[in-house]
C-alpha cells in the first residue's frame, strides 16, 4: 500500500505545470485562488490548533511572513515558466532544489563542503548547461527556463527559512498561514495590476482546483503522510520521476515534443541529486518542506 501511495503522490505532484498550461489565466488570478482554495480548506485545522502560535517567538513570526514571501515568489516564476517555456524544461530546471537548499545550508549553517557535494554540484551544472546549451535564447524560452531555476532557488529559501519554525508547529498550522499569507501576496499583485478575478471558462476553474486539491493537498499530504512508513531516500528518488511525468503529460495533452537535449539535462541533474541525496551507509535526514513543491 505504502508503494501505491507513493506513485499515487508522484503522479499529483508531475502535473502542476501541465494545469498551468491548462488554465490559460494571468498568473496572479491562478495562484490566488489556488492558494485561496488551499487555505480554505486547512482553515479549520489552522483554528483548531490556533493555540500553538501562542508560543512562537517575534523572530518565529518573523521567519513565517518570510517563508511565506518566498512561497509566493517561488509560485510566482514557477507559473511564469510553465507559461513561457516548455512543461518538461520547466520541471526538469526546478529539480534543482535540493541542489540549492545544500548551498544554502552550507552557506547558513557552515555544513561542510565534500567531494560529494562537489560532485552534485559539477553534474548538475552540466545538466543546466546541456538545457540551456545550444539554440538558447531570451526569445526562445529561455526567460521561461531561468524563471525555472529561479523558482528552484526561492523555493530552497522557503524550505532554510522555514526549518526552524517547522519544529514548532504541525504541518497544517504552518501550511494553512502560509497559503493565507501567498493568496494575499498574489491578491495585492493582481490587483494592482488589473487583472480580472472572474469571468473565466470553466477549464480554468477546473485547472485551478486541481493545483490546491490534486497537487497543493493530495501530493504534499501523501508524501508527508509517508514520511512516517518509507525511507526518505527512496521519496527523495521517487520524486526524480516528476519531470518524466510532466514531460509525458504534455506530450499527451498539448503534443509537446519530446527532446533528446532535456532528457540529456534531466539524467545530468538527476544524477546530481540522488549524490546528494544519497550518500552511503545512512539514510539522508530530510523536513517535510523539503520535499513539497
Amino acid at each position: 500500500m505504502p508503494l501505491a501511495l507513493l506513485a499515487l503522490a508522484v503522479a499529483c505532484l508531475s502535473q502542476p505545470a501541465n494545469f498551468i498550461r491548462w488554465a490559460a489565466a494571468p498568473i496572479e488570478v491562478i495562484g490566488f485562488w489556488r492558494m485561496a482554495l488551499a487555505a480554505g480548506l486547512l482553515t479549520p485545522l489552522l483554528f483548531a490548533r490556533r493555540a500553538a502560535w501562542g508560543g512562537l517567538c517575534a523572530k518565529d513570526r518573523a521567519l513565517t511572513v518570510l517563508a511565506g514571501l518566498l512561497f509566493f515568489a517561488h509560485l510566482w516564476t514557477f507559473v511564469y515558466a510553465a507559461q513561457n517555456t516548455s512543461v518538461a524544461n520547466c520541471m526538469v530546471a526546478f529539480q534543482t532544489h535540493p541542489l540549492w537548499t545544500g548551498a544554502g545550508a552550507w552557506l547558513l549553517f557552515g555544513l561542510p563542503v565534500t567531494f560529494r557535494l562537489s560532485a552534485a554540484y559539477a553534474l548538475a551544472g552540466a545538466g543546466v548547461w546541456t538545457m540551456l546549451g545550444g539554440s538558447w535564447s531570451l526569445a526562445a524560452g529561455g526567460r521561461g527556463d531561468l524563471a525555472a531555476l529561479a523558482s528552484a532557488l526561492l523555493f530552497s529559501g522557503y524550505v532554510l527559512s522555514g526549518r526552524r519554525v517547522r519544529a514548532a508547529l504541525d504541518n497544517a498550522s504552518y501550511a494553512g498561514a502560509v497559503y493565507w499569507l501567498v493568496a494575499l501576496c498574489f491578491l495585492a499583485v493582481g490587483t494592482a495590476k488589473g487583472v480580472a478575478w472572474t469571468g473565466y471558462p470553466w477549464t480554468t476553474w477546473a485547472a485551478v482546483a486541481s493545483l490546491a486539491v490534486v497537487v497543493t493537498l493530495g501530493g504534499h499530504a501523501l508524501f508527508t503522510h509517508l514520511l512516517a512508513s518509507v525511507d526518505v531516500n527512496l521519496l527523495s528518488c521517487a520524486k526524480l520521476l516528476e519531470p518524466i511525468g510532466g514531460a509525458l503529460g504534455a506530450w499527451a495533452a498539448f503534443g509537446e515534443p519530446l527532446r533528446p537535449r532535456t532528457g540529456w539535462a534531466f539524467a545530468f541533474i538527476a544524477a546530481g541529486v540522488l549524490v546528494l541525496l544519497l550518500p552511503a551507509g545512512r539514510p539522508a535526514p530530510a523536513d517535510p518542506a523539503e520535499l513539497e513543491e
